[in-house]
């Protein structure tokens, strides 16, 4: 099996939040933190407010799974959750489900999300490494 790559450090998140037909509803910018850890590497997003209405929140995420493509690329699954231990997200909880997929030179990573518990909503993923 091959070693899996250095993706590790701060990364620009760009979500774009889908309405049920497809549509644009609002566009909104992270900082995606992916910590080295055993095992899987672990994510953390800081949402930076914005047209969704300007809220800031905090996710982090459980039960990662990392493995690499057919192509050579790799693919990073996950779970998150509200850190109930930041001030913009302990008086409320949300739950969802990620992927993003990293372009081969590693720099680049495109996905996807779903988020639960209040917020039902599909979003489009696109990060850029630091």
């Amino acid at each position: 099996m091959k070693m899996a790559p250095d993706i590790y450090g701060p990364w620009a998140l760009h979500g774009t939040t889908l309405a049920p037909d497809g549509s644009t509803l609002y566009e909104w910018d992270a900082d995606m933190e992916i910590v080295r850890r055993d095992g899987p590497p672990a994510v953390i997003i800081s949402t930076k407010g914005g047209a969704s209405g300007g809220r800031n929140s905090r996710s982090l995420s459980f039960a990662e799974k990392f493995e690499r493509q057919a192509n050579g690329s790799w693919r990073l699954r996950y779970g998150y959750e509200a850190d109930p231990e930041h001030d913009a997200t302990a008086s409320h909880e949300f739950f969802g489900l990620s992927q993003l997929l990293f372009s081969t030179d590693l720099n680049h990573a495109e996905g996807s999300s779903c988020n639960y518990n209040g917020r039902y909503v599909i979003m489009q993923l696109q990060a850029q490494r630091l």
